[in-house]
């Protein structure tokens, strides 16, 4: 596929590779991201969260296509999309200096470090202004996983300010060709 749009949230990020045949890792990521999709609503923020931990922990998760960087910003591997259209598996790898803007969501999204630690800017949204504000800045370990239902008050901005590339593990609540347009919603900020 040749253009950044089809899974970017940021428009100089691309999608690079397609779908790989599944590692054993993955596989069991996705059982486990299916069935709590199919679960009870109120069980799913922790079963998704708890499959993505265990996932990111395992060295054979990624083929070694889904483990390269790319210049100028971010890479976006595809590793899965549900036949069915209820979720997509990404491997997003982070070079130095790189990161997303801030954004919010349209739809689930989850996420899980896997190699070399994140920064996360966090933001709380402002009615009267319509922008959000920032919060608070964290790092992110490899093994730290989150959740995030859709609206404004998960909004955040992720990347790396390490030397070497790092590695995350996202998955999102709709098919793979809607998840440049129905997940992330970049926000203004004060």
């Amino acid at each position: 596929m040749p253009h950044a749009e089809l899974l970017a949230p940021h428009p100089a990020a691309r999608r690079t590779g397609t779908s790989q045949p599944l590692t054993p890792a993955l596989a069991t990521l996705v059982a486990e991201i299916g069935a709590a999709c199919g679960g009870a609503p109120g069980a799913m923020k922790d079963q998704v969260i708890a499959a993505l931990q265990t996932a990111v922990a395992q060295a054979g998760l990624l083929t070694a296509d889904q483990r390269l960087p790319q210049r100028g910003c971010y890479a976006r591997h595809l590793m899965h999309s549900d036949p069915a259209g209820r979720f997509s598996i990404v491997a997003i790898v982070w070079g130095a200096g790189q990161f997303s803007p801030p954004h919010a969501h349209h739809t689930w999204c989850a996420y899980a470090v896997h190699e070399n630690a994140l920064d996360e800017t966090l933001y709380a949204w402002d009615v009267a202004s319509a922008t959000a504000q920032p919060a608070r800045a964290e790092v992110r370990s490899p093994g730290y996983g989150c959740f995030a239902y859709s609206g404004l008050d998960q909004i955040h901005r992720l990347g790396n300010s390490g030397s070497r590339p790092a590695i995350s593990i996202h998955v999102y609540g709709v098919e793979r060709e809607r998840v440049a347009t129905d997940v992330n919603r970049v926000v203004q900020v004060a």
